[in-house]
């Protein structure tokens, strides 16, 4: 079992895929055809994984239940992520998505992996969610917005779907005595059955695009792939709960390129709320 704290190397480890973790998602936001591409960053980590899988071997068997059911959790996620970006914000869909697993997870750790953190820890998870849904608001939305528009409504689904595989993949990689190997895994089980899906909607307009955007999407893969390799290895090293608040520090980044490069939200409440989150962050790691 993971000790109670985290340590520092842990936690810059977490900050750098929280970095990597903002930059593909702002390349879906900016990309012309979200869907598709979103379909392209996946397939590529899947072929790249596979390569991986070959080299490093499989993780242990306990840990092939987990596999197979985060990959089916992840073709949700992948759907709901192309609607999440579909005519909404940056900054508002990636902190929905981002600022409710957080206390999900964190809650749902207590009885399933035993994992109670500390009343300081519990009050740094609060205040790095409130500051991550802070800054959603900072676009200028209300909560009526939130549950009308559809971008929203898949974020807020997807924020579920995003709790659940980091459970599962908690206990997984933990069961795996090789998380690397078991990130691989995953990266090349989850694209199949969206890529299919992709395919019979679209034909030949997705083989098209694949061949004309594929060095964007190898990018947007490697980023991907990086940073949920660095979580899964730090879920084994410290606390699911609040590897999975951590994480969320991305936000702060979303915001800022939502605001820099989108021209989105205010930036003054965008800060403010973004301070919350490092709050949150240094509650966290004390």
């Amino acid at each position: 079992m993971p000790e109670s704290g985290m340590a520092s190397g842990v936690v810059v480890a977490v900050l750098g895929a929280a970095l990597l973790h903002a930059g593909w998602n702002a390349l879906i936001r900016g990309a012309g055809d979200k869907g598709l591409y979103t379909l392209l960053l996946h397939a590529c980590s899947g072929l790249l994984a596979i390569p991986a899988v070959l080299i490093l071997g499989l993780p242990d068997p306990a840990s092939w239940p987990y596999v197979l059911a985060s990959a089916a959790i992840h073709t949700v996620y992948i759907v709901w992520l192309m609607r999440a970006y579909d005519g909404g914000q940056l900054a508002l869909s990636y902190t929905l998505m981002r600022g409710v697993p957080p206390l999900l997870v964190a809650m749902l750790a207590v009885p399933m992996l035993g994992e109670m953190p500390k009343a300081q820890g519990w009050f740094g998870i609060l205040c790095l969610s409130a500051g991550v849904l802070g800054i959603g608001f900072a676009g200028g939305q209300t909560p009526r917005h939130l549950i009308s528009h559809p971008a929203s409504r898949a974020a807020l689904q997807n924020a579920l779907a995003i709790a659940a595989y980091t459970l599962v993949d908690g206990i997984g990689a933990r069961q795996s005595g090789n998380p690397l190997a078991y990130a691989c895994c995953l990266f090349a089980l989850e694209p199949w059955i969206a890529l299919a899906l992709g395919y019979r909607r679209h034909g030949g307009e997705m083989l098209a695009y694949f061949r004309r955007r594929w060095p964007i999407g190898l990018l947007g893969a490697l980023c991907s792939t990086a940073a949920y390799a660095i979580v899964l290895w730090a879920m084994t090293q410290a606390p699911v709960g609040m590897v999975a608040a951590l994480r969320e520090s991305s936000v702060v980044l979303a915001v800022l390129i939502g605001y820099l490069v989108f021209r989105e939200g205010r930036l003054r409440t965008g800060v403010l709320a973004g301070c919350t989150v490092l709050l949150g962050i240094f509650l966290i790691k004390a």
